[in-house]
């Protein structure tokens, strides 16, 4: 991607000119970081990125759809015509990235699924991930050599060097910002920026497969130990609902209803009503899990304050318990109950 002359033009501007490299930089990575030039270089190219406080998180984890966006950006990856065919449909800003990376055959998770985009990605996807652009189809043992060989990767568990391949390297720990930053800059430094003719044929597409069929064997590629399954829907999701006639009369009665939808490990979004005859109220907002079975809701999405305790029971029932939400109900009546899932 990056010519060797451009690289030498850019080590001149670094010597000839340390006010801008100073301006260039973040003011969380010091000079002495392990990765200060690498992030200097990523920044220069527009292949990442810091944030507006002008920090660059060098130890953030990152997530796979983070991941597959610098190895598109890098490798200046060509759009299919296609476009992939979703488990979970909705739009996403990764979808692009993930089209392109289709087309070549990377091997990743989440090309079907955007939970497993938004998951954090594992060194062990990476290594066979940047191995295949780079070299060419391979194994996760090949791919982690090859990083090896070429240092562009020193490993991480010193004890288990030539004695575990896949400990040594770590394979199942996650990825930081600034260590797959500095994979890629060792990647140009060793002319490592041509895609590899295995990748180039899938994209070539000889064989007219579909895009999906191209995104599920990348999938498959991946070693065993690092494909994930799409996650199973929560136990927090459904449709809870409590209702109590009391009397004759058309009001005379008492209504619950809560739909819990977009779960994931720490929060889910809820809607909540409440009907007691004539008194009526109606609050949407997003719950934080605080434990297996317990959540806990602070505020509306009006931003009206609005605590809600939930608490899902093991009769497939929802205990609500309201604190304090009168800006999102009339008076005369709450949200408390204990709803049963329909």
């Amino acid at each position: 991607m990056k010519k060797l002359i451009a690289i030498l033009l850019f080590s001149i501007l670094i010597v000839g000119s340390t006010s801008n490299v100073q301006a260039a930089g973040f003011k969380d990575v010091s000079e002495d970081h392990y990765a200060y030039e690498a992030i200097l270089w990523a920044e220069e190219y527009d292949i990442v990125n810091g944030f507006a406080d002008g920090t660059f998180k060098p130890n953030a984890t990152i997530t796979e759809q983070q991941l597959a966006k610098l190895l598109a950006i890098f490798y200046e990856l060509e759009s299919p015509i296609e476009e992939l065919k979703k488990q979970t449909p909705s739009t996403i800003w990764s979808d692009e990235f993930y089209n392109q990376l289709a087309s070549y055959g990377v091997p990743l998770n989440g090309y079907f699924d955007n939970r497993l985009r938004a998951a954090t990605v594992k060194r062990g996807v990476v290594a066979q991930a940047i191995t295949h652009l780079a070299s060419g189809k391979k194994g996760l043992d090949s791919s982690i050599q090859f990083l090896l060989d070429y240092y562009i990767s020193s490993g991480q568990n010193p004890q288990y060097e030539d004695r575990n391949l896949q400990k040594f390297y770590g394979v199942s720990n996650n990825m930081t910002r600034a260590q797959v930053v500095t994979m890629l800059y060792r990647m140009d430094e060793r002319n490592f920026y041509e895609i590899s003719g295995d990748a180039q044929a899938i994209h070539d597409n000889a064989n007219k497969l579909s895009l999906n069929t191209r995104a599920k064997n990348a999938q498959n590629q991946l070693d065993r130990s690092m494909q994930q399954t799409t996650p199973s829907k929560s136990a927090w999701e459904g449709v809870y609902t409590y209702y109590y006639k009391w009397g004759k009369g058309t009001n005379d009665f008492n209504r619950r209803d809560a739909i819990i939808s977009n779960a994931t490990s720490n929060s889910f979004s809820i809607a909540l009503t409440a009907n007691d005859g004539t008194a009526t109220g109606k609050v949407n907002g997003t719950a934080t899990i605080t434990s297996s079975n317990k959540a806990l809701m602070n505020k509306s999405s009006n931003g009206n304050r609005c605590v809600v305790e939930l608490e899902r029971l093991t009769n497939n029932a929802l205990k609500v318990t309201e604190v304090d939400c009168r800006a999102e109900r009339s008076e005369g009546t709450n949200y408390s109950g204990t709803l049963k899932q329909q």
